[in-house]
């Protein structure tokens, strides 16, 4: 049953239960208003019956022939004698002997009041009727409802319900009749709706919905093309990374089987400088596949890591040490200036991502240019928007995971504080060839290069960055870059500061 469908028989069965209620409601007010309006009846009668008894007996000096007067009244068709009316209920009017003097239904004439049934009840009903001040009589009113009073209850009730009936039928049709109205309006931004979502579901990820208003379904349309937008650029890097792979892996597969078939064949002999290149190609290979694994779990947030104190400085001046007959042959300055308090972090992982940097920054500035290493602490990086919601949410889950797995493996005085004291910042700065402000929302992604001709000796395979990116928001971080063409590039990282016991044990997080 369809959405539109379930709102119209919603709304209907919400009219027919209000109109039953309603129903309900007016009969018993009608009810009741019908029992008071016999009441006031009877009292106005009642009224009216006392008056003209007391007007007889007093202009009758006792009630003496008042039976053939009341029967006269009741009896005669002259409208001047202000007779009650044909249908009027019995009554019995009794001297102060308690004896009836008027019966207008003449059976009980003359009985006293004890012959009459004990449960009739009469002294609580009758009323007295007085002359002068003095009580001359008692006078009793049948209250027994009348037919009359039977018929007219059943026509006014007939009224209400036949009222009611058409009233809840009209109702009824212009319920659906604006259900009918409404509902379209209402269900046909959901119908656009579904049929993208139903194109989405057959892989047409260009599919958008058109948002108009504020109201909840357009921000359901606003999310829906968020989402398409975002399947489209995961589906586009995906395609990207199959091409990017393919081509990584076409270029060294090629070398190594058009040596290994010249061998085979004779044509090139099977000496040391001949398995060379197979070498360095298969080694390739397998520094692509451990950087491809390595990116695929620090993305999914399952990177294995050894966390401990580290120094930074002393990671950044091993590196340097590595790269120093680099620098000397292209006659480069290498700076590293400034120190930061120790951190949390995983040592391994953090000398590839410095690894990674400094080599980039060896690789693109020319000969007599220059290279720094900042260290720095800062207090509050947070408040300048350079740490990201995403890596504030990786920091404090790294953290919660750290303290629960120190808490399980504490011993003595092994416990670890985990609050942070700040934050550092490192920045390595190169004053090479840089990098056009255009791309530089493109350099973390997989595969990426500035160098568009992919020279593979010259650019390597395009994931340095994208995996010190991954491991730095690990670590619960941020990277950012600054680059100006013919200028130089500046990397900038934020890691946090947590107190910790040096002699901490390892605690791999996955």
């Amino acid at each position: 049953m369809t959405l539109r469908r379930k709102f119209i028989l919603a709304l209907i069965g919400m009219v027919f239960f209000m109109s039953i209620v309603f129903t309900s409601i007016a009969l018993t007010s009608t009810q009741a208003l019908l029992g008071h309006a016999e009441t006031y009846v009877q009292q106005a009668s009642g009224e009216r019956i006392n008056q003209f008894l007391s007007v007889y007996y007093e202009g009758h000096g006792g009630w003496g022939g008042v039976q053939d007067y009341v029967s006269r009244i009741t009896d005669s068709s002259d409208q001047k004698l202000g007779r009650p009316p044909r249908d009027f209920e019995r009554f019995v009017v009794f001297d102060n002997k308690n004896q009836v003097v008027v019966d207008t239904a003449k059976k009980d004439l003359g009985k006293q009041l004890a012959q009459f049934p004990v449960d009739n009840k009469i002294t609580k009903q009758w009323q007295e009727i007085k002359v002068g001040g003095k009580t001359v009589g008692h006078y009793w009113q049948d209250q027994r409802p009348s037919a009359m009073d039977g018929r007219l209850a059943k026509t006014i009730g007939t009224s209400i319900i036949q009222a009611m009936l058409i009233g809840l039928i009209l109702t009824s049709l212009v319920a659906l009749l604006l259900g009918l109205l409404l509902t379209r309006h209402f269900t046909k931004p959901l119908n656009r709706l579904m049929e993208a979502v139903r194109k989405v579901g057959k892989g047409d990820l260009s599919s958008r919905v058109e948002v108009k208003g504020k109201g909840d379904i357009a921000i359901l349309a606003q999310d829906f093309n968020r989402m398409t937008e975002q399947l489209t650029r995961n589906e586009e890097v995906r395609r990207n990374m199959v091409a990017d792979i393919a081509h990584e892996l076409r270029t060294p597969l090629a070398v190594i089987l058009g040596k290994l078939e010249s061998i085979q064949e004779g044509v090139l002999p099977s000496t040391p400088e001949t398995i060379l290149p197979i070498h360095d190609e298969t080694l390739r290979l397998i520094r692509l596949v451990r950087d491809l694994q390595q990116l695929s779990l620090a993305e999914a947030g399952k990177l294995p890591m050894a966390m401990r104190s580290v120094k930074l400085r002393q990671i950044v001046e091993r590196i340097t040490e590595q790269f120093a007959i680099e620098f000397e042959e292209r006659g480069l300055q290498l700076e590293v200036i400034g120190d930061v308090p120790e951190i949390i972090g995983d040592p391994d992982r953090l000398t590839q991502v410095f690894v990674n940097l400094i080599g980039n920054a060896l690789l693109h500035t020319p000969a007599g240019g220059s290279l720094r290493v900042l260290l720095a602490e800062v207090e509050r990086p947070l408040e300048n928007g350079l740490i990201k919601d995403e890596a504030a949410h990786r920091l404090r889950d790294v953290f919660r995971r750290i303290g629960e797995k120190a808490e399980e493996s504490k011993e003595g005085n092994s416990a670890v504080d985990l609050r942070s004291r700040g934050w550092v910042q490192v920045t390595v700065e190169d004053s090479g060839e840089g990098i056009p402000e255009e791309e530089l929302d493109h350099i973390f992604n997989r595969f990426y290069r500035v160098n568009k001709a992919r020279e593979r000796e010259s650019g390597g395979t395009g994931l340095g960055l994208a995996i010190a990116k991954e491991f730095i928001q690990a670590h619960g971080g941020s990277i950012h870059v600054e680059s100006k063409p013919g200028v130089g590039s500046s990397f900038r990282i934020y890691l946090p500061v947590k107190n910790g016991n040096a002699e901490m044990n390892t605690l791999t997080i996955s």
